[in-house]
């Protein structure tokens, strides 16, 4: 008998991952899964999934193109048999009852990954093949035992876990250094980690009946889906933002808006915490002001005016918001020039603050 190892694509609704073993036999001493009774009786239902296709080599047709029709035929019938087993019973994911964003994304990367039609392998499956001359008939056989499959998939459960654990131990770490971006993209990159754990678990639970939570490690990945929650809503609620201010008053640099601003910001529910680090901000506002003009005014009053751009930069989404600010006014008396720019600026202030937030909140 020769041997020979390759691999072997079909086409699934299922998360399934396996690595077929193809042996090629002819001759005329045919294997003894050719007989079916022999096939249930050695390979029962009870312990493993197989599937088994013959196929005519047609007149003018290369014998190995007959072969690869017929391995495709067997391994298909075996991963229906897999997907019909998982449809059939009820799994993990159909009891899920959390209704929070990241269950919710979760819940649809795990239906992308279930439901996408997909070139996959088939793990510790094996598939043999038979070549009769004399009938000019090409045989396929593939299987896989329960039991291999329940072993791989209570590995990859931990494998999973394991990855989502030092994400988010990655996460907390980053988080607790003020490196909010790089905390929230770490735990964005493990929403797909949940959904294949979730996938493997429903897989185990239709292949082993025995499975228990235990098993499953359900206590574990709900205790890890509630770090992340807690992490991601920390990092909602802790909006870290840089600013840069260039303010000048008949030329000369001033500082009336910088010392006013984030206070401002704090008062009316931004959030936020202000770093001096400009890479490690979620947002980058930017602020030009200056004094335009004053006016005297009769009674010895007098007015000035002050006006501002303002830019608020996402570095999420790396776009940038222009919201436009109106032109302030503030007057005083004694002919106080001083006192007149101030309350323009801070007339300005106000008028910064109602438009920078709900470009930050955007």
């Amino acid at each position: 008998m020769k041997k020979r190892i390759n691999k072997f694509f079909l086409t699934i609704t299922a998360c399934v991952a396996f690595f077929p073993c193809a042996v090629m036999a002819q001759g005329s001493a045919p294997p003894l899964w050719l007989d079916g009774d022999v096939r249930n009786l050695q390979y029962s239902q009870d312990k493993y999934y197989t599937g088994f296709a013959e196929t005519a080599v047609a007149s003018g047709e290369e014998q190995e193109k007959a072969l690869n029709r017929a391995k495709q035929l067997a391994l298909g019938e075996l991963s229906d048999r897999v997907r019909v087993m998982v449809n059939s019973r009820k799994t993990s994911t159909d009891t899920s009852t959390g209704g929070s964003d990241i269950e919710e994304q979760i819940r649809s990367t795990f239906s992308s990954i279930i439901q996408t039609e997909s070139q996959t392998e088939l793990a510790g499956s094996k598939l043999e093949t038979y070549y009769d001359s004399k009938t000019r008939t090409v045989y396929a056989f593939a299987f896989v035992s329960k039991t291999e499959l329940s072993a791989y998939y209570r590995k990859q459960i931990s494998l999973w876990l394991n990855r989502v654990e030092g994400a988010l131990q990655t996460a907390d770490g980053f988080k607790s250094k003020g490196y909010k971006i790089k905390a929230r993209k770490e735990c964005e990159s493990i929403i797909e980690s949940f959904a294949k754990i979730a996938c493997a678990q429903n897989l185990l639970t239709a292949i082993d009946e025995q499975t228990d939570e235990n098993v499953l490690q359900q206590n574990r990945s709900e205790s890890l889906r509630n770090t992340l929650e807690q992490t991601v809503i920390d990092l909602e609620n802790s909006i870290y933002i840089y600013m840069e201010y260039n303010e000048t008053v008949n030329g000369e640099p001033t500082q009336h808006i910088a010392d006013r601003l984030p206070g401002m910001l704090a008062e009316h529910g931004c959030g936020c915490n202000f770093i001096e680090i400009e890479e490690e901000a979620d947002y980058i506002v930017k602020i030009d002001a200056s004094l335009k003009r004053c006016s005297d005014a009769p009674e010895n009053f007098v007015f000035c005016y002050a006006a501002a751009t303002a830019s608020v930069y996402n570095a999420h989404t790396q776009k940038t918001l222009k919201p436009k600010i109106a032109e302030s006014k503030g007057g005083w008396s004694n002919n106080d020039r001083s006192r007149a720019t101030e309350e323009a600026f801070k007339e300005l202030a106000n008028k910064i603050v109602e438009n920078i937030i709900p470009a930050i909140k955007n």
